[in-house]
Parts: C-alpha cells; structure tokens; sequence
C-alpha cells in the first residue's frame, strides 16, 4: 500500500474521521506490507497484509456468487480464462479486451490523475490500465482497488506487482468504501454490480464519493431478451447475480443522485458515464 494514500483513507463508519496510523510493521519498496490502521472514533483496527488493506475482517458470503470469488483457483482462472473473452461473447460482436480498456480509461479521464478507485476490481484488471495511462501521461494522484473478495485481491496484488504498478488494494464493501465525501476523481466498475447486492445502496455510495467534476464510468450486464438468455439469467440469478432492465438501471442511477451523461449498450452489455 502506497503510505501516501493513508492521508485519503477514512473509516466506513465515520466516513468524515481519518484513519490514524497505529504500527508500520514492513516495508518494501516505499509500499506498507504490514501495518495496522485505527479509527480515533469508534477505536476499531483495520489490518494491512500483504499490501492490502482489509476493512471487512471476518465475513460470511451471502450468495453463491460471492461463495465463488472466495475460492483461490476461481481468482487464478477468471482473468485467464473468462474476462478475455467475456464481452464479445455478451455482446455479440467483437470486443476485446485492448477496446473495452481503451474506452474505460478516456471515458474516466484517467489522463487527468487524481484519486481513482475500481470498484468490485476482481482481479485488477481496469485499476492496472488506469495506472498505466495515468503513468504515461505523467499525471499525479493513486489507483486504488475495491473488492470483498480476499482471494482476488491477492491476485490483483500479484498481477500488479508483475507489471511494476503501484495499486493500492483494499478490501472493503462497494456499499462503504474508506474515502470521505466527494474527494474520488474517478470511479469505474466491470460488471460488479450484478453481484454486489445492494445496488441502490453501492450506487448511493458512488453519489457520496465523486468530486464536483468526478467521473464514475460503468459496464454492467441488463436483463437479456431472448428466452435462452433469460434463461441463462434465471439460473444465474439463483446464485445471487442480478440482471436489471436498462429503464430499472437508469432508475436506480437517478434514484442514487447520479447524473446519466452518456450511454452504450452492446447486447446485454451497457456502458454507463455518470456524475
């Protein structure tokens, strides 16, 4: 973890009282390998392993989904095997990978820097083409990776510590992320959001983080409509994977507070600009 990033980090249960620093235990690299963190307020500790920063502490998944992203080999296997591929079999037309970060990365502006969080990050894959672009164009500020998975955190860490990238990976929930109010440059999110479960609350969230001239940049899965894949999406959703209609998506934006700018939908696969 990136210590620069510790003064940006606050509690999810006071999200206006900042984290104090209670013990570096490593250090490799200029990155906190080993610490612990504490809220002043409620006094709670917050354990920094392996470079991640872990806000949740013991958890019981609550569906099938979540059970999955749990396991170590479904972490390993789902960059290698179903995220290249996942798009152009969704959408119906080709779409790979070096299209879908292109148009995450100057839809986010991550050109302009700042503070940018991938939300439900899975493996890192959109947090390491932020750094990377934010890299390039010389541009300050952090990366940071969200997800309620351990396991595909670690991934993440080790995929981005391959590639030399500083991210900074947290385990927290996309229904409380460790930022105060209106302090995030850019959000983004691959497909999360039909399995974090609550999804007017983690849209809440986003509404609460931006800044004033953020940007939260979203591809989601929508209700499909023909009968094989509403099938498929029946089937999926008993594992606890949601498929909102495009309108109910759009409604739960404006419900959150969130500003629709623009909009792609490529089969059941929809690109969302929001502020």
């Amino acid at each position: 973890m990136d210590p620069r990033l510790l003064p940006l980090l606050s509690c999810p249960r006071h999200p206006t009282v900042t984290l104090t620093v209670e013990q570096v235990e490593r250090v490799v690299n200029g990155a906190i390998v080993s610490g612990r963190l504490r809220c002043p307020v409620c006094a709670t500790t917050y354990l920094i392993k392996d470079g991640i920063l872990d806000m949740i502490g013991q958890h019981r998944p609550t569906s099938a989904a979540q059970v999955v992203n749990e396991v170590p080999v479904a972490a390993w296997a789902y960059e290698r095997t179903w995220r290249p591929f996942a798009l152009s079999l969704l959408s119906g037309e080709q779409f790979p990978l070096t299209r879908e970060l292109k148009l995450i990365t100057g839809l986010a502006g991550a050109e302009r820097g700042g503070l940018m969080v991938d939300v439900g990050c899975s493996n890192g894959l959109y947090a390491r083409a932020l750094e990377h672009v934010r890299r390039q164009r010389g541009a300050g500020g952090f990366v940071v990776g969200i997800d309620l998975s351990m396991a595909m955190l670690q991934e993440a860490q080790r995929r981005a510590r391959h590639e030399g990238l500083s991210i900074s990976f947290i385990r927290a929930s996309a229904q409380a992320m460790p930022f105060a109010d209106g302090t995030v440059d850019a959000l983004v999110m691959g497909g999360s959001l039909n399995e974090i479960g609550d999804i007017p609350a983690a849209l809440s969230e986003w509404r609460r983080l931006l800044s004033p001239q953020g940007r939260g940049v979203m591809m989601s899965l929508v209700a499909a409509s023909t009968p094989i894949g509403q099938g498929i999406q029946q089937l999926l959703a008993s594992g606890g994977l949601q498929f909102p209609s495009l309108a109910e998506l759009n409604h739960y934006f404006t419900a959150a507070g969130l500003r629709l700018r623009a909009q792609w939908q490529y089969g059941i696969v929809v690109f969302s600009v929001l502020q």
